[in-house]
């Protein structure tokens, strides 16, 4: 039987926040590279965006299927221990999406307007939860 406490219901929580945090990079990608795509002077700039959300997707499920391999017998410490692992790689995963991201949005005006139109809506506060 797993036991829940304080820390583990923080981890649960951390890992909540880093997911939507991912889910909406993705979702932006998303958009991003149907933004770009209608322009064909833009479309070098809608593959790299593709390119980088491939790269989050298969980071996804690499982390995804890494998590699910643990041992259901650990202790509870170690599991936790695990858990935080996880988050913290995720939340280098998103890390290295926004640095990605806004290299090439640094490089292109069309993608950087777009992004910087959007940018209150995309980026919570919420992030500090997992400092």
């Amino acid at each position: 039987m797993r036991t829940i406490s304080y820390e583990s219901l923080r981890a649960e929580h951390a890992w909540m926040i880093v997911s939507d945090q991912l889910q909406q990079r993705n979702n932006m990608l998303a958009k991003g590279i149907s933004h770009m795509e209608r322009s064909p002077a833009e479309l070098p700039m809608a593959s790299r965006l593709m390119m980088l959300r491939y790269h989050l997707k298969m980071s996804l499920r690499q982390l995804t299927q890494e998590a699910r391999q643990q041992p259901r017998s650990a202790a509870d410490a170690e599991r936790l221990h695990q858990q935080w692992l996880h988050v913290h790689q995720l939340f280098f995963l998103l890390r290295q999406i926004d640095t990605e991201l806004g290299r090439a949005a640094g490089e292109n005006d069309t993608l950087r307007s777009w992004v910087s139109s959007l940018e209150g809506r995309v980026y919570r506060s919420a992030l500090v939860h997992l400092n």
